[in-house]
């Protein structure tokens, strides 16, 4: 069996070190995403259970990381 290729670190979604990750708000996100009111709030830190519904319903997108964050491995 082949083993799946990594993620490329471009990709990767920013982990804080409890397991959650930051997701921006989308503008036609409703006022509560993932049972949290949300309001102004532009980011939410959600883990991956807690964002699949709303990722689907386009609520919400993984945050980019930043260029300068992403480690070269050639």
């Amino acid at each position: 069996m082949a083993k799946a290729k990594a993620s490329s670190p471009q990709s990767a979604p920013s982990v804080s070190p409890i397991g959650k990750i930051t997701y921006l708000i989308e503008d036609t996100a409703p006022p509560y995403v993932a049972g949290v009111k949300v309001g102004d709030v532009k980011e939410i830190e959600l883990t991956e259970v807690q964002a699949r519904s709303e990722l689907l319903a386009g609520h919400i997108s993984p945050k980019p990381v930043p260029s300068s964050a992403v480690q070269n491995n050639d």
